[in-house]
């Protein structure tokens, strides 16, 4: 980053979104600086149109025509049986060199590193990057940009920014989500739709009922950071980031034009940009704005339960179907030719559609205001009740994307043969197969978060008791001395988020448990790594890894793990393919416990409790602590009644995770007596175990 430019003219890149051909002319038209698409496979937006490797090098090679750069998107996790083709990808990107290479998963840093050190790497939102140390961490592991969690406040920001030399990106405007990026597993949990893998079926977005309270518990509004642009440019950051990739052009364009506007202001200028910016904003159809997590006392507008989840303007409730014809009471105008999409209570998401053949009174119309009664054709799926939001109103002239697409043709060369051999695949991954002793005695791992359980679970047949490291329980044993012989059978789980302020906390402690001789630890997070003052005996990495495949292991373990608890994520499939192929490192599998479904910085209103779905399907549990709200299932996972088929995988290290729940010390000897017989209770889930994960 140049660090000499006078404050008021550091400009940080504009990065906009382009899950479309029409969206990424749209960018380079209104000014961004860059622009990130995503590959047609491995992206965090799946359902986004993305591009082939042909199509990314043509637009490589047109953006930089235009003095723009190009950056990829390959930030899904990635399945066992996925890695050949992905090696392939990589082999076409590394011959396209892009800007820079968004990503998530472990194995496509190591693989970047090992075999395409030309390709530039940056830290997607996905790897949960929210304090200096993970900014540390990342540095020596050759990235080159960690785009920051979104959960980060201006003095966060600030503090981060002053640590280091890497590049910082942060999203300014665009969907937030309830949880942190990368620990979210809920909708996955409900159906196998990985948000880790772009597939979310956004189950936050849904109607809840918490207590006497119904609304939208879990839905954030939208980040819109405009007034905040002149403030941020002084963190001297290196990119502001706008979220969309999901989104049409006519979102694109003015939310591109707005920050450009302001971004380019003048000294003294800057608040008559920012009132303009206000009014282009308007012409992007999304969630009620908020400056998110940016300004500290601004947490509670993120959440307003009492709005609807959906995204866009709303415009008209479905008043009758009958037939091939519905009727449409207008909350708002409507035009022929805007777009719109169904939504209600019970489905988040139901069709989009086009207004065409709108009638009133028996007159065919164009447009019609607010309170008109309309007719237009029967969308399927409609029903009395539901609730139409505008997501985009009629187009002007716009060339199509098949013109588009000409006209990248005629103006880029064509690219040579993109891609690699299936010997480089073969090259890469065919190692000799893992013996994980198949036979071998199980090992019981038990999990806690409460120290007044820790003494009971030293003698409850557990092999190792693994301990969560909060603040009051590290305080707490350091006024204790453990019998060597009971120390040594205990791991410190450092947690996934610890927030920059007790960033040094956990530092000191983590090097005065080490002199105290505490020598096993469990990290969470990247940035854990950067804590230890010398390696530890015995290191392992948690499940917020989330580890599908043989190469994301290989990473952790030359990172100096020795053990690996696998993504709760995986399905039979993948982990019996995963195993076999796992070298020099151990893996074991969560088989009972409630992991949370979310973790957020965000408090849900109200009295704490459970947030049950209207069909009384799905009840989540939340409370707030130690300034996060963890949300799980009040259905555990368990796998217990499938240990036999696993050790056959070749698993036979497995985790008993009892966070979450208020136990009593007498109910660990129920719990393992329970473990014992593998048995899991009536109402439980299997995760994807028994399905796929998508």
């Amino acid at each position: 980053m140049t660090k000499s430019l006078p404050e008021q003219r550091y400009k940080p890149e504009l990065v906009a979104p382009a899950g479309n051909i029409e969206s990424f002319f749209t960018a380079l038209e209104h000014g961004a600086d860059a622009i990130y698409v995503g590959h047609r496979h491995h992206s965090a937006r799946a359902l986004a149109a993305n591009f082939t490797l042909e199509e990314i090098a043509r637009l490589r090679e047109y953006a930089h025509g235009h003095g723009v750069k190009l950056y990829v998107a390959l930030n899904a996790i990635v399945r066992e049986d996925e890695l050949a083709g992905l090696i392939g990808v990589l082999s076409g990107l590394a011959q396209i060199q892009p800007d820079g290479l968004i990503i998530q998963d472990g194995a496509v840093a190591r693989l970047c590193r090992l075999y395409f050190p030309n390709l530039t790497i940056h830290a997607s939102t996905l790897m949960t990057v929210h304090n200096r140390a993970g900014v540390e961490q990342l540095q020596t592991m050759g990235f080159q940009r960690v785009v920051l969690a979104r959960e980060l406040t201006i003095d966060e920001l600030d503090h981060i920014a002053a640590s280091t030399s890497l590049e910082l990106e942060i999203f300014v405007h665009g969907a937030l989500c309830f949880s942190y990026s990368g620990l979210c597993l809920a909708s996955s949990f409900y159906g196998g739709h990985s948000s880790l893998r772009g597939r979310c079926a956004q189950p936050c977005r849904r109607l809840y009922r918490s207590g006497r309270q119904q609304g939208y518990l879990f839905s954030a509004n939208d980040l819109s950071a405009i007034e905040l642009i002149p403030r941020l440019r002084k963190l001297r950051l290196a990119a502001f980031k706008i979220e969309g990739r999901m989104k049409p052009a006519s979102y694109v364009a003015p939310v591109v034009t707005a920050y450009r506007l302001v971004l380019d202001a003048a000294p003294g200028n800057e608040t008559e940009a920012i009132v303009k910016a206000r009014q282009i904003l308007q012409e992007a159809y999304g969630r009620k704005p908020t400056r998110g997590f940016l300004v500290a006392d601004q947490h509670k507008e993120i959440l307003t339960p009492h709005r609807s989840g959906a995204s866009g303007k709303l415009a008209a409730n479905v008043d009758w179907v009958r037939g091939n014809r519905m009727a449409l009471r207008l909350r708002s105008p409507l035009t022929e030719g805007d777009r719109v999409r169904l939504d209600s209570d019970e489905e988040m998401k139901k069709a989009a559609f086009t207004i065409k053949n709108m009638v009133l009174k028996g007159q065919r119309l164009t447009e019609a205001d607010t309170g008109a009664v309309v007719t237009v054709a029967r969308i399927a799926g409609a029903r009395r009740g539901d609730r139409l939001f505008k997501t985009r109103s009629k187009l002007g002239k716009r060339l199509s994307a098949a013109k588009l697409r000409t006209i990248l043709r005629k103006q880029t060369a064509t690219p040579a043969q993109l891609g690699a051999s299936p010997s480089l695949a073969r090259e890469i991954l065919d190692k000799p197969k893992s013996k994980q002793g198949k036979d071998q005695q199980i090992v019981i791992y038990l999990r806690i978060s409460q120290l007044n359980l820790l003494n009971v679970s030293l003698h409850s047949g557990a092999h190792w008791i693994l301990l969560q490291a909060t603040q009051a329980n590290l305080l707490s044993l350091s006024q204790r001395k453990l019998p060597p012989k009971n120390r040594d059978r205990f791991f410190w789980v450092l947690p996934a988020i610890i927030h920059e302020k007790d960033l040094d906390f956990y530092h000191d402690q983590v090097g005065r448990f080490q002199q105290m001789g505490y020598s096993r630890w469990v990290v969470a997070n990247w940035g854990h790594l950067s804590l230890f003052s010398r390696p530890p005996e015995l290191l392992m990495a948690d499940y917020t890894f989330n580890v599908l495949n043989s190469q994301a292991c290989s990473l952790l373990k030359e990172m100096g793990c020795q053990r690996l608890i696998l993504s709760l994520e995986n399905d039979r499939d993948n982990l019996r393919k995963l195993v076999t192929a796992v070298q020099g490192l151990t893996p074991l599998l969560t088989v009972y416990g409630w992991p949370p479904l979310f973790t957020s910085r965000l408090r849900i209103r109200g009295r704490e409790g459970y947030a049950i779905r209207p069909s009384g399907r799905e009840r989540l549990q939340h409370r707030w602590k130690a300034g996060l709200t963890p949300v799980r299932s009040d259905r555990p996972l368990c796998l217990l009644n499938h240990v036999p088929e696993l050790r056959k995988l070749g698993v036979r290290d497995f985790v008993v995770d009892v966070r979450g729940q208020p136990l009593q010390p007498q109910e660990i000897h129920t719990v393992m007596k329970e473990v014992e017989r593998q048995h899991c209770p009536q109402s439980h889930s299997t995760f994807n175990y028994l399905g796929k994960l998508l």
